[in-house]
């Protein structure tokens, strides 16, 4: 499936679906709206989003979701009498630029909104207007001021929460030449992406997209479809009976294979719609049957595909900052109000403005910040946006500059679906998780020659797509992973799809340790890429999956749960640690043992040869081993030697020895060296404290003879003793 940018077109851009012909999901239905519709009460609007099959009062509701309503037509100047289009009744009424603002625009995209419909705004563009226009004063309406006008009147709404604004073009064929039309949409789009950041879509029909659009050079129509790459296609193949059009189905060109002009050229998609109006005749329930005259769309998807066509949030300054600072994004611009150009039509109802917020901001509807698409990209700067606090809640995010995860919480909540990406986010720059953070996000995909940094915070994710190259994509971990599978599902780290060397897990040079939490799964984190550099210990309740070539050298351990090899991979020269409660799950085949140095259960070296779950017929069992696969040990390693002196075990011969010895002072039989039995003869006394204080300062890899050649106590040893019998003494006296 083609991918289309809602961006720039520049190499980086980020990349949506245009279509969904492959998609098995129920269309969303829409509508379009003006002035024509006159006032649609609040009541009207919650008709026309109510499903069809809901009724209040007696009447059902119309089961759309999505608006797209008129703010504005023509330019910035002069006036437009839209009862008086052909400018004679009387002549001379339209003026200059032919200036029209909707009064009805602020309400209707207001209450819409508010009725829980996805709205957005479109401009009707007047090519038709040129020099030689009556009262037109000489002057050729251009695509840029025709953008000015728009943006004055709707550029509040052209933020996150509403769906992309829209170029309406079905004026201006046969007074311009195609390639002036073609240029002209061209300066619409390039003057809406310079101030707002974003492509604006584009509504047409057949002839202009075909015989206009499509007639100019090929440079220019495909410079307008890369600049257009939303295409709104008007279509209408029953208006006698519009319920009976297919729209779940069918597509636009159906019934005329030209419709799409240049937009479904090679190697664009045979469909490349994204909205559909299929009708401008339907009678609608929340319109109150107002006559046959409500335009009707669908859309190319679903809900999923319908929300990719909202407004990115984008990060808007080439400086660094903190994700918490308004002004850095679109969504947190101070709104400027539209204002009624001279001679127009008084606004009708109240004048209300979306409220700045940052993305991913707490809330509820349409509008909210859960609906957000981040895009981090600037095309003249590097710049690093640091997230350090709060509860984030995006829809998907796309990574292109670098971001540091340092506090709060961030959840990319996108579950890839048929109609829209295949993934939440992707990391196209370097991207780091540490601290208290936490990250969680179903599908994410970490480009080639990009490193997505962990030193801490917690992860919670479905899949983690490494992609693949001369330099593939890298998991470097700083720290330790903390992992928790999403909805219980196996947590995935693999390989991206393409070629080249695979994507890794490196662990940094160090042992890191790989908490991992228990969910629903048989597996709850599987890794099939490969881990290097450094050593790996298992912890947390869930279960660990290794399956890739891993080439890491230092031990591993397994403190709790379970780590499955599905290959015979440890290193032949580390150790292997396994603690009680824990399980190593070997589920290679049995027949050429995984290669060790030493086994250690709970600190102890086991016996060298070979090991394998009981039942297995190895030489060795354990049931802290499962599975086919076996291990062989290659060496044991014998206990050490027990320390004279060191009653507490600790490896050092040292002042708190001495107390365990005056503890246990005094036991005829029965003593240990726990007790302060030096001599282990079974009682403690005096010999017991010369063994102490000959071997005082000693640690389990020295020697007797190393630390004193001489049996006279040292000066420590003396006042240590001397400490001890004084005490002895006056215990005794209390007897």
């Amino acid at each position: 499936m083609r991918f289309f940018s809602i961006l720039g077109g520049a190499a980086g851009a980020v990349l949506l679906l245009a279509g969904s012909a492959n998609a098995q999901v129920t269309r969303v239905l829409g509508l379009d709206v003006s002035a024509w519709q006159s006032d649609i009460t609040t009541t009207e609007w919650a008709t026309l989003k109510r499903p069809t099959n809901q009724q209040v009062g007696g009447v059902f509701g119309d089961g759309r979701d999505f608006v797209f309503i008129r703010s504005s037509r023509g330019g910035t100047t002069g006036y437009y009498n839209q009862s008086n289009a052909g400018n004679d009744n009387p002549p001379g009424q339209n003026t200059l630029s032919q200036r029209y603002d909707d009064p009805y625009f602020i309400q209707n995209i207001t209450r819409a909104s508010n009725a829980g419909l996805f709205a957005g705004s479109y401009h009707f563009s007047r090519p038709d207007i040129i020099a030689s226009t009556l009262n037109a004063n000489g002057i050729a309406n251009t695509g840029a001021d025709e953008a000015n006008h728009f943006m004055q009147m709707a550029g509040p709404w052209m933020r996150p929460g509403y769906l992309l604004p829209v170029h309406d073009l079905e004026a201006g064929d046969g007074i311009r030449t195609d390639n002036e039309m073609a240029q002209f949409t061209l300066d619409f789009s390039n003057r809406v992406y310079e101030v707002m950041g974003i492509r604006p879509a584009i509504y047409t029909n057949g002839n202009y997209a075909n015989y206009v659009i499509g007639g100019a050079t090929a440079t220019l129509r495909n410079e307008v479809v890369a600049t257009h790459p939303t295409l709104w296609s008007a279509r209408w193949p029953n208006q006698t009976n519009p319920d009976a059009i297919l729209v779940q189905t069918a597509n636009p060109s159906d019934s005329i294979s030209w419709t799409y002009g240049p937009w479904d050229d090679a190697p664009n998609p045979a469909q490349p719609w994204s909205f559909w109006q299929y009708a401008s005749t339907m009678k609608l329930n929340g319109n109150n049957l107002k006559a046959s005259n409500t335009d009707v769309n669908v859309a190319n998807g679903g809900m999923e595909f319908l929300k990719d066509k909202l407004v990115p949030a984008l990060w808007m300054n080439d400086s660094s900052g903190d994700w918490s600072t308004l002004a850095s994004w679109n969504s947190g611009q101070t709104p400027v109000a539209p204002v009624q150009g001279p001679g127009q039509v008084a606004r009708v109802g109240a004048l209300t403005l979306p409220t700045p917020r940052l993305p991913g901001a707490a809330g509820s509807g349409v509008t909210s910040g859960q609906h957000d698409t981040v895009i981090l990209e600037r095309a003249n700067a590097n710049i690093t946006v640091t997230h350090s606090a709060g509860t984030t809640n995006i829809r998907k995010l796309y990574a292109r500059e670098a971001l540091n995860i340092t506090g709060g919480e961030l959840t990319i909540n996108y579950v890839p679906s048929s109609d829209s990406t295949p993934i939440s986010a992707q990391f196209s720059a370097a991207v780091s998780l540490s601290g208290g953070a936490s990250l969680s996000v179903h599908t994410l995909q970490v480009d080639a020659t990009r490193t997505f940094t962990v030193g801490g915070g917690n992860l919670t994710f479905n899949k983690i797509n490494l992609m693949p190259a001369v330099t593939p994509a890298t998991i470097l971990l700083s720290g330790d992973l903390n992992v928790t599978p999403l909805a219980g599902a196996t947590a995935t780290i693999a390989n991206g799809v393409g070629a080249g060397t695979s994507g890794r897990l490196e662990l940094g040079g160090a042992t890191r340790e790989f908490d991992v939490a228990n969910g629903a799964a048989e597996v709850d984190l599987s890794i099939s890429v490969p881990v290097t550099n450094g050593g790996l210990t298992k912890a947390g309740a869930g279960t660990l999956a290794l399956s890739g070539a891993n080439t890491y050298a230092g031990d591993t351990a397994v403190e709790a749960g379970s780590l499955r090899l599905t290959a015979a991979n440890l290193a032949n020269t580390a150790d292997l640690y396994l603690t009680t409660g824990s399980l190593l799950d070997l589920t290679f085949a049995a027949g050429a043992p995984d290669v060790i140095d030493s086994l250690f259960f709970d600190g102890a070296s086991q016996q060298a040869g070979v090991w394998g779950a009981v039942g297995s017929g190895a030489e060795f069992t354990s049931s802290l081993i499962t599975g086919t696969g076996t291990l062989q040990v290659t060496t044991f390693i014998a206990p050490p030697t027990p320390l004279a002196g060191d009653f507490d075990g600790n490896g050092t011969v040292e002042a708190a020895d001495l107390t365990a010895w005056q503890n246990g002072y005094g036991m005829p039989n029965g003593a240990n060296a726990g007790n302060g039995d030096g001599d282990a003869d079974g009682d403690v006394d005096g010999n017991d404290f010369l063994v102490w204080q000959q071997n005082l300062g000693m640690t389990q890899s020295t020697t007797a003879s190393a630390a004193n050649a001489a049996a006279a106590p040292e000066p420590t040893g003396v006042v240590l003793m001397l400490l001890a019998m004084g005490g002895m003494l006056g215990r005794r006296s209390e007897r």
